[in-house]
């Protein structure tokens, strides 16, 4: 449970400090790109800790996790300078329905996942087992590129940034490989969540805006309309795990 916490608390910093950055780069959305943020943040991070560290100017430890952090602080910052304080502030304040409704989803949705997989943490069966190896292999090399967990003194020679993201959070929040594994499927599933909702909440604002090219205002209902996405996609979108309930109870499933 605390490593779950911790994790939450890490990839909503990220996404928090990214939202200078949304705001600038995503001028045209209703939200300002805030659903995406946790994304882009951890996105950008991980893309700067790859490079830097893939170029020898960085180590793979929390130091260089921790330098990789200030140059995204950075880049918010200066993307700040582009808009008065006052601006982002009102804007802030305008948008708090919206604000606590993408928090709340994404809160909801990581807690049900985190619950999901702590009730089955196995990591069997497909390409998982493959999948943690590469994130022991990535936890445990002090440079990049990542050293091959099967072929000794050879580089991993596969794709392997996305395994990237989720040692990045294991080590800043100390969660070992297989924790990490679970909490990154958690993280996945809460992402997308927060990004469908983002992507209806967004559609709904653009048909309802007016015909001049200005910011629409947010009518509430949309902010309850959006959870469609999230619903669709990731519940209604697959039911095997609800059948398969009910087939373990024996509901209206009939023997041959």
């Amino acid at each position: 449970m605390l490593s779950a916490i911790l994790w939450y608390l890490a990839i909503s910093l990220v996404g928090w400090l990214t939202v200078p950055l949304a705001y600038r780069l995503l001028p045209v959305l209703a939200d300002r790109g805030y659903a995406f943020t946790r994304a882009l943040g951890l996105l950008l991070l991980g893309y700067i800790f790859w490079l830097l560290a893939s170029l020898g100017l960085l180590r793979n430890d929390l130091g260089g996790l921790l330098f990789a952090l200030l140059v995204l602080i950075a880049l918010s910052g200066r993307a700040v300078r582009g808009v008065s304080l006052d601006e982002l502030a009102g804007w802030l304040g305008r948008q708090r329905a919206m604000i606590l409704a993408v928090e709340l989803v994404f809160l909801a949705s990581f807690a049900w996942m985190a619950f999901v997989r702590a009730a089955n943490p196995e990591i069997l069966g497909t390409e998982k087992p493959m999948e943690l190896a590469f994130i022991n292999a990535i936890l445990n090399s002090p440079v990049f590129p990542p050293h091959d967990p099967w072929l000794s003194g050879y580089a991993i020679s596969y794709y392997y940034f996305g395994y990237v993201m989720v040692a990045m959070l294991a080590k800043l929040t100390g969660a070992s490989g297989s924790v990490a594994f679970n909490l990154g499927v958690t993280q996945a599933f809460a992402l997308s969540a927060v990004g469908a909702y983002g992507v209806v909440y967004n559609l709904l604002q653009a048909r309802s805006a007016p015909q001049a090219r200005r910011a629409p205002q947010s009518p509430r209902r949309y902010l309850s309309l959006a959870l469609l996405g999230p619903t669709l996609i990731l519940l209604v979108g697959n039911l095997e795990g609800f059948l398969e309930v009910l087939h373990g109870r024996g509901l209206f499933w009939q023997p041959s």
